[in-house]
């Protein structure tokens, strides 16, 4: 059987397709709440009774991403480079999405003069919050969407964004600490992290810069931080983690035949994790495997554009308004990468390559795509 340190090797895994799955479903399960409600649910909120599609593609981002985090820091053994690299993948998608939503669809579907939406303390406020993406919430624009169903709400998405940089802090932490190189460190950053995540939930933080880590949102029976932490200690196992349909399905009927009982929960994510794990190293998969990695384009652009749609015909059937968006939030995603988030991955290399030039002769890489 193969195991999870194979996989992790590039060109022999389906990781990216994973990725890219994910965020599709995360924009479909938002058609179901962005548009008017019809009644009906998305089909893992209809067969399962828990979670959502939306949600699962949440949490295959968070389980992928506390591996391939982990990985990518074990491989650099730097904090510099770890950190460039970091903000090199997040913040400069994010800073033109959110200067699209401030200066495109906010003065076409505002309801306030155009005078009195660039005056307002909102706009100025929207920018400065998303640009320090600290917090999962702020995310209004003047008279923006304010009549939609899901009223207001300009890229509601990016909730995840300020939980997924806290735990590249527990990386950073770990790796700091010299926990990332053996299982037994991986098991204490994971047991010492987790512990912390449960004290949280049992005293909540009402910090700002805390209290989102235990907020357990609408259309969730769980929470996405548990998955990155999971992704740690995989990471930490990945050795000795077997990947094999067998454990898989036989997961999978644990959950049917238990699904009513105590264990039924449990028994459920950890069938959907071992699940994206096996998937995500199918030989026959490979072919499908993406040559860029749109998936971050994808998850910032979706609901801000799903939101116009929502603007301009309400009532769309929400299937409908999955196909009509897809397409222009794909577009979305193309110009993403290679115009912002490529390049910036690019600039980050050249300048962490400019300084080890100063100091030793100069190393190629490769561009890290891991994140999110």
């Amino acid at each position: 059987m193969p195991s999870l340190s194979q996989a992790l090797t590039r060109g022999n895994n389906n990781f990216d397709l994973i990725r890219l799955i994910a965020a599709i479903a995360v924009i479909f399960g938002h058609s179901y709440v962005i548009q008017m409600p019809d009644g009906h649910l998305d089909p893992i909120a209809t067969w399962f009774g828990r979670e959502s599609c939306g949600s699962l593609g949440v949490f295959a981002f968070f389980l992928m991403s506390g591996m391939l985090i982990s990985a990518s820091f074990d491989r650099q053994r730097s904090v510099q480079r770890f950190l460039v690299l970091r903000i090199a993948r997040i913040w400069p998608a994010l800073a033109v999405c959110s200067l699209f939503a401030a200066f495109i669809v906010g003065p076409v579907f505002t309801s306030a003069t155009l005078h009195d939406y660039f005056a307002a303390s909102a706009l100025w406020y929207f920018l400065g919050h998303m640009l320090t993406v600290v917090h999962g919430l702020g995310w209004v624009l003047p008279g923006v969407f304010e009549h939609n169903p899901f009223v207001g709400a300009i890229n509601a998405a990016i909730w995840t964004l300020p939980l997924e940089l806290k735990c590249y802090l527990l990386v950073l932490g770990a790796g700091i600490l010299g926990l990332t190189a053996t299982p037994r460190g991986m098991t204490i950053a994971f047991a010492v992290s987790l512990i912390g995540f449960m004290l949280l939930l049992r005293h909540p933080f009402t910090e700002v810069l805390l209290a989102d880590l235990t907020v357990l949102q609408s259309g969730y029976s769980f929470w996405p931080v548990p998955f990155f932490l999971a992704g740690m200690l995989l990471y930490g196992w990945r050795d000795h983690v077997a990947l094999h349909w067998i454990p898989a399905l036989a997961l999978a009927a644990g959950y049917v035949g238990l699904r009513d009982t105590a264990v039924g929960p449990t028994l459920f994510y950890l069938a959907f994790g071992y699940g994206v794990l096996w998937v995500g190293t199918l030989p026959a998969l490979h072919r499908f495997v993406p040559r860029h990695d749109y998936s971050y384009g994808l998850y910032v652009y979706g609901f801000v554009i799903q939101q116009c749609l929502a603007s301009i015909a309400p009532q769309l059937h929400h299937l409908l308004a999955f196909v009509i968006v897809m397409p222009v939030i794909f577009v979305c995603a193309f110009v993403s990468w290679h115009w912002v988030e490529s390049p910036a991955l690019n600039l980050g290399h050249r300048l962490l390559g400019a300084r080890r030039a100063a100091r030793a002769a100069p190393v190629r890489s490769s561009i890290d795509v891991s994140m999110p």
